[in-house]
């Protein structure tokens, strides 16, 4: 350690000058260079005496005897200012979500902890309060896990920052969200799209919109007359990087009937920066009275709701439905995977059965039946096959399946005569 007390110097005008007051200068530890600190005064012995008191100070901070003086001012200053700070430090790091709902949603979260908790100052931050707090609550886990989350985030800030010395939260574990019901969504079928685009009047444009582009609310809200292309070769929205949750610009290619619809909803006269849809976005409470109203279940017998996001199923169900190919489909979804696409796929819209029932069959039609045969009772399979371009009354064709009529009946009877159980089917008479 070196601690000195004396003037500085410095050059003025060209000519060498001295400060008035006294310095300390100093170097701890492993500094590569000496620091000065201000000591203000002007006489010497004060300057000694304060040059003394912020020895041991530092002295007790490279001990553990106290904490650091930015870590002791922090700790006196209230909660919800260093939240005010962490809040600002989202924004700027552009971390605070689609227009900064993202930052907003957690903040209003962390004051109701700090509320409910009671939390005014980062040590009273305790396990043990948050515990008591959550046993208390009677919202989904998800819901407590999102509280608990935001909290850790915020603590972690501040840890990150110098502002505490660890996060009291880190051990706390979460609530086991498995098994626990979630908003499930569905894709809304093409009847029940015309539907609710042509029953919704001047909202349908933006149902219709967004069903058919998958784009997000958020990013439908900040479209522009600027990011759609629609009189070029290869008609596209362009979704910026600002507006887009990936933050990364990427195009959206449009099919022709939306090329056709935004033309019409297109003014005359606008600039590029104006808004396609100046009127703003429904909420979710909108669209659920728009689609009752036409007779479209906003939760349907499953469950199952139809809700705004669930327009961004319904793309993804169409372009799978109509054999779109799965990295295209990926593409125009803006994922990462597949998986996450497949996420987004409403299978029950799929037409699976009518790919399966048109596979080719292995056999002509064919009545195969088990017989007992000999004394070790062993099953043998007997075909009986029906003369190709001849009629038969041996045999009923329903679905692809042969059954026996009456000759077969007669041969059962005869079998059950000789002592023997009939392993065919029973008809029914």
């Amino acid at each position: 350690m070196i601690f000195k007390v004396e003037k500085r110097h410095f050059r003025k005008n060209g000519e060498l000058q001295t400060t008035r007051g006294y310095y300390l200068r100093y170097r701890i530890g492993d500094m590569p260079v000496d620091r000065w600190k201000s000591l203000g005064a002007t006489d010497l012995q004060v300057a000694n005496k304060k040059a003394q008191e912020f020895i041991q100070e530092k002295e007790r901070e490279a001990a553990g005897v106290i904490e650091a003086k930015p870590m002791r001012d922090a700790a006196q200053r209230p909660l919800l200012e260093h939240l005010n700070d962490y809040e600002a430090d989202l924004v700027t790091r552009g971390r605070a979500g689609r227009g900064g709902r993202g930052a907003s949603l957690l903040k209003a979260r962390i004051v109701r902890l700090m509320n409910d908790c009671r939390w005014k100052l980062a040590c009273n931050v305790t396990p043990d309060s948050f515990i008591t707090w959550r046993n208390q609550q009677k919202a989904a886990a998800r819901t407590q896990n999102h509280y608990l989350q935001g909290m850790i985030s915020f603590l972690k800030w501040m840890e990150r920052v110098g502002r505490i010395k660890s996060n009291p939260l880190k051990f706390v574990g979460k609530v086991d969200e498995r098994g626990q019901k979630k908003r499930v969504r569905r894709a809304f079928t093409d009847e029940e799209l015309v539907k609710l685009i042509t029953g919704s009047r001047p909202r349908g444009i933006i149902y219709f919109t967004a069903a058919r582009t998958g784009l997000r609310q958020e990013e439908l809200r900040q479209l522009q007359w600027g990011d759609v292309r629609l009189d070029g070769k290869i008609p596209q929205i362009i979704v910026r990087a600002e507006t887009a949750k990936n933050k990364k610009q990427e195009p959206v290619y449009l099919v022709p009937e939306i090329v056709e619809a935004l033309k019409a909803h297109r003014p005359v006269r606008g600039s590029p920066s104006d808004l396609v849809f100046p009127k703003g976005i429904p909420r979710a409470s909108r669209l659920k009275v728009d689609a009752e109203r036409v007779g479209v279940a906003y939760k349907d017998e499953r469950g199952r709701y139809g809700d705004f996001h669930a327009l961004r199923y319904t793309w993804a169900t169409f372009m799978r439905k109509n054999g779109i190919g799965d990295n295209f489909a990926r593409k125009q979804m803006r994922h990462q995977t597949i998986r996450q696409t497949d996420g987004y796929t409403d299978e029950a819209q799929l037409p699976i059965y009518d790919s399966i029932k048109k596979l080719p069959r292995l056999m002509e039609c064919t009545q195969i039946r088990a017989q007992i045969l000999g004394s070790d009772g062993q099953n043998v399979a007997q075909p009986v096959a029906v003369s190709e371009g001849t009629k038969s009354d041996k045999t009923l064709v329903t679905d692809g399946v042969c059954l026996g009529l009456a000759p077969l009946v007669a041969e059962m009877k005869l079998e059950r005569a000789k002592g023997f159980e009939p392993s065919t089917l029973t008809l029914a008479t």
